[in-house]
Order: structure tokens, then sequence, then C-alpha cells
């Protein structure tokens, strides 16, 4: 069924992918959209936005928030950056973004609508390793956290009226760390930053934090122990993130004050989890090959990779896109990700099975859950979507029954909608059974609970 929202739409395509084509193999051909893909596409899941499908070596992406979707274009230009100075390639990638906010109709996992079209337009004028955006997004976004030049008006092809355009300027931008570096522009280094490598959101590292303190099954004071202090702070300055973040990052995860004087530096770093070590080329290309099949929507396929790669390499258990997509399965390929997610517990795992709850996919949202009650960590479970969700897509009307009444019990106003929906009798029910019957009345005294104004406190 349509239904219509306000969303950030985003365009990213490879210059001169025909060209490329034309003087590719098959199989050539085939590795460059395999790594494409393998940069940018867990980005996507990083910063909120959701990919809606690929058009050659297009992407179509959505996001709620218009600030993400910026980052997001950011990090993907610092992905291939780094990926050509990876490899050196005599020809290397280069990328365009190109993004607009508007109503949309969303229909068949599809987008449609003038706010689509115009985004389309403006990837058209993108120059390679650009980002454009349109005035409503300039207007809509956080612009302490992304810098914005204005560039001028443009008529586009079937728009009525000019559009204001706004270009990210690189190497200008401060770093967004808590250490607030400014980026100076040096020649081989990331255009924004390493924005690929730093958290999706401001607070990452505080939930990430929190994961590790609850996580009864990974010790990681004794880790850290057993690191020295030169080798964990030399694997954080190769992430860029400055001498603050690793303050807070001290101060949330070992749980005390922060220390002071000549033997701060040392206690500090052997506090801190493991730095990432690199992956071998072996994992990394079984890790690309994965992540090339979840995004062509080959769920089981992508689960069995995930596990065969993290048998190559069990570290990578704490790489967040690894995490993020092999929970995305759950709802599809049987026990797989389950065994491998028992097998290879992490924080990382945690945090993706507590967000998994909380949307929609009732298979994968009940699996996530039960994962998360397995390993302790039922509060993280997100009671509310999990409760929408089984509302939504439960098959008998008792089952739905039992969800009203978990959302009645949990007294959270944002129920009312998903509540709404449950007492409405559509056109069809007058001639067949009506599917909400039994909850009916259930719901109707949840929402007028819900909708009750709040007591005023006693004078």
């Amino acid at each position: 069924m349509a239904r219509a929202e306000n969303l950030a739409i985003m365009f990213v395509d490879m210059a001169g992918f025909a060209e490329r084509t034309a003087r590719q193999s098959r199989d050539q051909n085939k590795a460059l959209l395999r790594d494409f893909n393998g940069r940018l596409v867990p980005l996507i899941a990083r910063f909120g936005g959701r990919r809606v499908k690929s058009i050659g070596d297009a992407l179509l992406v959505a996001f709620r928030s218009p600030t993400d979707s910026v980052r997001c274009g950011m990090a993907m230009h610092d992905a291939i950056a780094a990926y050509n100075h990876e490899t050196n390639t005599p020809e290397p990638i280069r990328i365009r973004v190109a993004l607009n906010v508007g109503e949309v109709r969303l229909e068949h996992d599809d987008v449609f609508g003038e706010a689509v079209n115009i985004a389309a337009r403006v990837e058209e004028l993108t120059p390679p390793g650009e980002i454009y955006l349109t005035g409503v997004v300039y207007l809509s976004m956080n612009k302490a956290e992304v810098p914005a030049e204005h560039i001028g008006e443009q008529v586009l092809k079937g728009i009525p009226e000019p559009v204001r355009l706004f270009r990210v300027p690189q190497y200008k931008v401060t770093r967004l760390t808590s250490a607030g570096e400014t980026m100076t522009e040096v020649p081989g280094e990331t255009p924004f930053g390493g924005m690929h490598v730093l958290p999706a959101d401001s607070d990452v590292i505080e939930k990430m934090a929190d994961s590790l303190r609850r996580a009864p099954y990974v010790d990681w004071r004794a880790k850290a122990r057993a690191i020295p202090a030169r080798a964990i702070f030399t694997g954080i300055a190769a992430l860029g993130i400055g001498s603050a973040v690793v303050a807070v990052a001290y101060g949330v995860l070992a749980l005390k004050p922060l220390p002071t004087g000549p033997a701060a530096a040392v206690e500090i770093a052997t506090a801190l989890p493991p730095a990432p070590v690199a992956i071998n080329a072996e994992a990394r290309e079984a890790l690309a090959s994965a992540h090339t099949a979840y995004f062509e929507r080959r769920r089981i396929e992508a689960a069995v990779a995930y596990a065969k790669v993290l048998e190559m390499d069990p570290g990578l258990r704490h790489d967040s896109g690894l995490a993020a997509n092999l929970v995305g399965t759950l709802g599809y390929a049987g026990d797989v990700p389950i065994d491998v997610i028992r097998k290879f517990p992490s924080p990382e795992f945690v945090f993706e099975l507590s967000r998994r709850t909380g949307l929609p996919g009732r298979k994968g949202a009940q699996r996530a859950a039960a994962l998360l009650r397995e390993q302790g960590q039922a509060g993280r479970i997100d009671r509310l979507g999990l409760a929408v969700t089984e509302l939504a897509e439960a098959p008998t009307c008792e089952e739905r029954l039992i969800a009203v009444k978990s959302l009645r019990l949990l007294k959270d106003a944002r129920a009312v909608p998903a509540l709404r929906g449950a007492t409405k009798r559509s056109f069809s029910a007058l001639f067949k059974d009506d599917r909400n019957a039994c909850l009916r009345l259930e719901a109707e005294q949840a929402i007028g609970e819900l909708e009750q104004p709040a007591a005023a406190p006693a004078s």
C-alpha cells in the first residue's frame, strides 16, 4: 500500500562508468561493482539510510535525516578516496553525490515523486568528486555539522522553477569529533577528514561503551591489559580520533574519573578496547563478496558468506557493517545468522540486534529479541517497536490482541497511530470477516488512556 513521507533522497554514481565498462571484461566489471558497492553500501545503514535500488552503477538511497544524508555522502567520498589509496589503482574511482528533500510516495519498496526527479536532475549536473544539494536540504540540515557553499540557481529539465544549489567544500571541514581538529588540504588525504571510519552519530561512543559495560561475554578490561599502550594509541591515531575522544571513551568505558598527571596517558590507553587490526587480503575479498550478496538481496547466501568471513577472521565480529547486515538476514536465512551471532558475540551485534527489534519484519524482530534475551540483554529490546510490528504483521487477531495489550501496558503515546490503524474498519470488511474484531475494544480503550492529558500537579 502506498504512503507519503518527507525524505532526503540521494543519488550516487561512479563517474565514467560507461567508458570503463567498454574497456573491461565482464569479470573485471563485476569486480569493479563489487568493490564500489562493498565500500559504499555499508555506510548507508550507519547513517540511518535505506538503499532503495541500484540502477547500473548508481544507487538511490532514502534518509529521514537531511543532515545524515549529507554526512553519508561525505563518508562515501572518503571511503572511495581510501580505496583508491589502498589499491593504488592507475584509474581511480571518482563518485558524485546529489541530494534533495521532499515528499515522496513509497510503494513496493520504491520511491516516486518530484523530490526524486529533482535529485536525479541535480546528479546530472554534479561534477565528479563533488556533493551537490538543493536549497531545501540546506535549509533542513544542521549547519553546525555540515559546511556548505552556495553556487547559484539552476533551471532543471522538467522542473518549472529554478532550484538553488549548494556544494560541500572539501578539505575545509572540521573533523566531526570532540577534538575538533581543523582539516588542511594534504595530497592523498581523505577529502572530508576520514568520515568513513568515524562514528555515524555523535553519541555512538557512549552507546557502544554502554554495550561494553552490559555485555557479560566480553571482558574488555582483561583484553585491554594485554595490549601495549603504544599499540592502542597508534591504532587510534590511524583512525584520526583526537585525544578528547580518547578521554571521553576512557571515561565511559572505565567507569571512573579521568586520571591526571604523567601516568594518565598510559592509564587511559590500557583501559581502552583493542585497536582494530588490519584485515588480511583473503578476508577482505570474502567480506566484499558477502556485502555484495546482501545488497543484491541474496540474504541466505550473504549469511553463509558472513559466517565464512568470521571463521577466517573472528576479529571482524567488531565490524559494524558486517554486524548490521548479518542481523538484517535474521528474517530470511533460517538458523544460520542465529548460530553465527551465538558463536561470535560482540557489542556491535548487541547494538544491531537492539535496533532490529524496533524495525518492521516480524520474524527478524522476534529472532533479534530472542537473541538479546538469551545473551542477558533483554533491557535493550525496543518493546514499543516490537509490539507495533506484531500488531501490524501477526497473522491472527488473538496474536494482535496480545500486542495491543502490550502497547497499553507500555503507556507510550507514540503507540496511538498504530492503535488507531487497528481500530479502522476497511471497506472489504463489509463483505468478509472483520480481521480486528477481537481487539477493537481493547485498542479503543488503550487510545483513550494514552490520549488523556497528564494530571496537573497538586498545588
